[in-house]
């Protein structure tokens, strides 16, 4: 019971100290990203208070938001550096001459710092000089930070690093998830059923990364305002279907049963939400749906913490703390309308590259085990169900569950024993498929098997044995009886099980007996 208590305080400290580490890495991030932002030379002034030029402005049909600013020329400073500009199209006006423009209207402007240099010749030293910004855009338009005045060189150094940020660590996310997306194809081939179920919820987390994060890199042009709100609309509803696949990849790699209604009803939310918005012909409803969509997944992702943190599970917690603290500053910024940097796709990236090699490491191991034992010859040979020579080698903790098939006997002395060795293998064959590739499914002679699992926890063991009762109902025309008990010990646990077992035969005896 001491060391026990104290394996709980070792992992929660490590727990904390690794929650710690991503705090570290966000603070780190967000810092970094204000120290890049920050202006290295003349700060445009402009005719309007600060708080309205640094401000989203949502626009319910495509629209146009202009600014009128001055500066001064020292002669040497003349290009302007915008570093964050949400727009469709930007056009920049200098002494009333049109200087620059970026985008055609369908574009998505504000991924790239934008560098703008203005003719000498158009620029007078000793006076005031006139600057006017027109933004158009389709959802909203914007401007993040403070626009300045340096030289060519100190400007586009100040643009690549902002870029490299921003718009750069996206791309790199979407190669990321198209080279897992790609692995895992090849993989789930020759998966086995367990693996096949990881591997497709990473894939689909994979495609749904992909396409939510188009909307986070630089364009000219989508081509048509259509192009646009498609891939806009895909921003914000991509995310909760890569949280949601997520979410259910934690619960099978963890060993944690989530029921079919529930599920369903996790993917039911989503598909509804992405209707509302796929329908959505007024930006105004765009926004709003695509709010509720950006707090279903932000209530997926503390869902997602409170059961990594709840049942400690140490191999998440970097991730899942790293984008709860992204989804957080990334909802609080769209709700608020602010134009800040987002960070969402940091968290999503990191969040995927990590279960996607958790899962693959996972099953790496548990191949490597499987191959170990076969070597020691602890396989039956009729039903490939290990036999009892592995029981010594089994891991301490979980729950053994005790099985005995229904009337083998009679259905050997009735069909042969041919029959009834079919019936064995089919029937190990139907378990093998219902457990998780790291439980032990041992044969211990004769119609008696055992599941010793460390990812069934006892409250769940009705639930499952119900679902593969029926199965092999279903399948067989045979049922089982069962009893379970805590495994430490595996006579103990044996005998605890053995009792239980033998007292729904009992049951079942009764039963059948008063021709219920």
């Amino acid at each position: 019971m001491w060391r026990m208590g104290e394996r709980k305080l070792v992992n929660l400290v490590r727990m904390l100290l690794i929650s710690l580490i991503s705090l570290v890495l966000f603070l780190s991030l967000s810092y970094t990203f204000k120290v890049i932002n920050l202006p290295e030379g003349e700060v445009i002034r402009w005719m309007v208070p600060s708080n309205e030029i640094t401000k989203y402005y949502q626009f319910e049909k495509p629209d146009s938001k202009e600014f009128v600013g001055y500066f001064s020329y020292d002669g040497v400073r003349n290009t302007v550096v915008f570093q964050k500009v949400i727009a469709t199209k930007l056009e920049i006006f200098v002494n009333r001459e049109r200087v620059a423009v970026f985008g055609d209207g369908t574009g998505n402007l504000w991924p790239k710092a934008l560098v703008v240099s203005v003719p000498e010749y158009l620029l007078r030293e000793s006076e005031k000089n006139e600057i006017k910004v027109v933004l158009h855009g389709i959802v909203g338009a914007g401007i993040s930070g403070s626009p300045y005045l340096v030289d060519m060189n100190t400007a586009i150094q100040g643009a690549q690093l902002i870029n490299m940020f921003r718009n750069d660590i996206v791309l790199v996310g979407i190669g990321a998830a198209g080279v897992i997306l790609y692995l895992f194809l090849l993989a789930y081939t020759g998966a086995s059923a367990n693996e096949k179920k990881s591997y497709f919820y990473i894939l689909m987390a994979s495609v749904f990364m992909i396409l939510g994060l188009v909307q986070f890199t630089y364009r000219e042009t989508y081509g048509s305002v259509e192009s646009y709100l498609i891939f806009e609309k895909l921003a914000r509803t991509a995310p909760m279907f890569v949280v949601t696949f997520l979410l259910f990849l934690i619960f099978e790699n963890s060993g944690f049963y989530l029921k079919p209604r529930f599920k369903i009803a996790f993917l039911i939310i989503p598909f509804l939400l992405t209707g509302l918005v796929v329908i959505s012909t007024n930006t105004k409803y765009v926004h709003f749906f695509g709010l509720l969509s950006d707090l279903y997944s932000m209530i997926l992702v503390i869902y997602i913490s409170f059961i990594v943190y709840v049942k400690r599970l140490l191999e998440y917690v970097f991730p899942v703390s790293f984008l709860l603290l992204t989804g957080t500053q990334t909802f609080y910024v769209l709700a608020t309308g602010l134009p800040n940097e987002l960070m969402i796709p940091y968290g999503r990236l990191v969040f995927l590259i990590s279960l996607a090699t958790t899962t693959l490491t996972k099953f790496k191991r548990i191949a490597a085990r499987h191959e170990v034992l076969a070597k020691e010859n602890v396989l039956d040979h009729l039903t490939g169900a290990f036999n009892r020579k592995v029981i010594e080698q089994l891991p301490k903790g979980g729950v053994l569950i005790l099985i005995d098939i229904d009337g083998l006997k009679k259905i050997n002395d009735t069909y042969g024993h041919i029959y009834g060795d079919k019936l064995l293998q089919r029937f190990s064959e139907i378990v093998k498929k219902d457990i998780r590739q790291e439980d032990y499914f041992i044969r211990l002679g004769g119609d008696e098997f055992c599941i010793v699992s460390n990812s069934i926890s006892e409250k769940d063991v009705e639930h499952i044995m119900n679902r593969l009762y029926n199965r092999c109902r279903n399948e067989l025309g045979v049922g089982f009886s069962y009893g379970f008990a805590p495994f430490d010990n595996f006579d103990k646990a044996y005998e605890q099980a053995d009792e239980k077992m033998y007292q729904m035969k009992e049951e079942k005896y009764r039963s059948n007996k008063k021709g219920v």
